[in-house]
Protein backbone atom coordinates (compact mmCIF):
# COMPACT_ATOMS: atom_id res chain seq x y z
CA UNK A 1 0.00 0.00 0.00
CA UNK A 2 0.88 3.48 -0.56
CA UNK A 3 -1.28 5.17 1.19
CA UNK A 4 -3.16 4.63 4.20
CA UNK A 5 -5.75 6.79 6.19
CA UNK A 6 -8.56 7.24 8.32
CA UNK A 7 -11.02 9.67 9.94
CA UNK A 8 -10.08 10.97 13.71
CA UNK A 9 -7.49 12.52 15.35
CA UNK A 10 -5.10 9.04 15.32
CA UNK A 11 -6.62 7.94 11.73
CA UNK A 12 -8.06 5.25 13.51
CA UNK A 13 -12.22 5.29 12.57
CA UNK A 14 -14.07 4.77 9.86
CA UNK A 15 -14.22 5.23 6.91
CA UNK A 16 -10.43 3.56 6.42
CA UNK A 17 -8.82 4.18 3.01
CA UNK A 18 -6.31 1.97 1.32
CA UNK A 19 -4.79 3.81 -1.88
CA UNK A 20 -2.17 1.58 -4.48
CA UNK A 21 -0.65 4.19 -6.94
CA UNK A 22 1.01 3.36 -10.15
CA UNK A 23 2.90 5.67 -12.10
CA UNK A 24 4.06 3.64 -15.06
CA UNK A 25 2.73 4.21 -18.58
CA UNK A 26 1.37 0.59 -18.76
CA UNK A 27 -2.19 -0.11 -17.98
CA UNK A 28 -2.64 -2.18 -14.97
CA UNK A 29 -5.59 -5.16 -14.51
CA UNK A 30 -7.29 -7.67 -12.88
CA UNK A 31 -4.49 -8.72 -11.09
CA UNK A 32 -3.38 -5.30 -9.57
CA UNK A 33 -6.90 -4.53 -8.82
CA UNK A 34 -7.18 -8.20 -6.35
CA UNK A 35 -4.07 -7.41 -4.30
CA UNK A 36 -5.61 -3.85 -3.63
CA UNK A 37 -8.88 -6.09 -2.22
CA UNK A 38 -6.33 -8.50 -0.52
CA UNK A 39 -4.67 -5.88 1.15
CA UNK A 40 -7.86 -3.97 2.01
CA UNK A 41 -9.60 -6.85 3.67
CA UNK A 42 -5.61 -7.49 5.60
CA UNK A 43 -6.12 -3.85 6.88
CA UNK A 44 -9.85 -3.50 7.51
CA UNK A 45 -9.73 -0.75 4.83
CA UNK A 46 -13.62 -0.76 3.65
CA UNK A 47 -12.77 1.76 0.94
CA UNK A 48 -9.55 1.66 -1.88
CA UNK A 49 -8.37 3.94 -4.42
CA UNK A 50 -6.02 2.61 -7.00
CA UNK A 51 -4.55 5.54 -8.98
CA UNK A 52 -3.11 3.74 -12.37
CA UNK A 53 -1.03 6.88 -14.30
CA UNK A 54 -1.26 4.43 -17.44
CA UNK A 55 -5.15 4.04 -17.05
CA UNK A 56 -6.63 0.40 -16.73
CA UNK A 57 -7.08 -2.50 -18.53
CA UNK A 58 -10.33 -4.12 -20.42
CA UNK A 59 -10.98 -6.61 -16.88
CA UNK A 60 -10.40 -3.51 -14.24
CA UNK A 61 -12.54 -1.13 -16.24
CA UNK A 62 -14.91 -4.05 -16.10
CA UNK A 63 -15.19 -4.05 -12.26
CA UNK A 64 -15.37 -0.61 -12.05
CA UNK A 65 -19.01 -0.27 -11.67
CA UNK A 66 -19.42 -4.04 -9.53
CA UNK A 67 -17.16 -2.09 -6.92
CA UNK A 68 -18.38 1.19 -7.28
CA UNK A 69 -18.73 1.53 -3.34
CA UNK A 70 -15.36 -0.18 -2.46
CA UNK A 71 -13.05 0.77 -4.88
CA UNK A 72 -12.64 3.61 -7.05
CA UNK A 73 -9.71 3.74 -10.25
CA UNK A 74 -8.58 7.11 -11.07
CA UNK A 75 -6.45 7.54 -14.14
CA UNK A 76 -4.24 10.35 -14.95
CA UNK A 77 -7.11 12.52 -15.96
CA UNK A 78 -9.13 11.75 -12.80
CA UNK A 79 -6.52 12.76 -10.66
CA UNK A 80 -5.55 16.02 -12.02
CA UNK A 81 -9.21 16.89 -12.21
CA UNK A 82 -8.96 16.28 -8.33
CA UNK A 83 -5.80 17.99 -7.35
CA UNK A 84 -7.83 21.46 -9.13
CA UNK A 85 -10.93 20.69 -7.76
CA UNK A 86 -9.11 20.67 -4.37
CA UNK A 87 -5.90 22.73 -4.67
CA UNK A 88 -7.27 26.50 -2.67
CA UNK A 89 -7.89 23.74 0.14
CA UNK A 90 -5.12 22.07 0.31
CA UNK A 91 -2.85 22.75 3.38
CA UNK A 92 0.09 25.80 2.66
CA UNK A 93 3.05 22.97 2.96
CA UNK A 94 1.32 20.79 -0.03
CA UNK A 95 0.21 23.47 -2.31
CA UNK A 96 4.40 24.62 -2.10
CA UNK A 97 5.24 21.26 -3.24
CA UNK A 98 2.97 21.79 -6.07
CA UNK A 99 2.90 25.32 -7.36
CA UNK A 100 0.03 25.94 -9.05
CA UNK A 101 -1.15 29.61 -10.60
CA UNK A 102 -4.66 30.28 -12.17
CA UNK A 103 -4.27 31.93 -14.89
CA UNK A 104 -7.57 33.04 -17.20
CA UNK A 105 -7.70 33.48 -21.02
CA UNK A 106 -10.31 35.11 -23.30
CA UNK A 107 -11.12 32.21 -26.00
CA UNK A 108 -12.14 33.59 -29.00
CA UNK A 109 -15.99 33.32 -29.63
CA UNK A 110 -17.63 31.58 -32.11
CA UNK A 111 -18.58 33.27 -35.46
CA UNK A 112 -22.06 32.97 -36.44
CA UNK A 113 -22.88 32.51 -39.79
Amino acid sequence: MDILAGRGPLGFDEPRLAVQVKSGDAPVGGPELNQLRGAMGKLNARVGLFVSWGGFKGAAEKEKAQSFFEIRLWDANDLIQALLANYERLPDDIQAEIPLKRIWILLPGEEEG
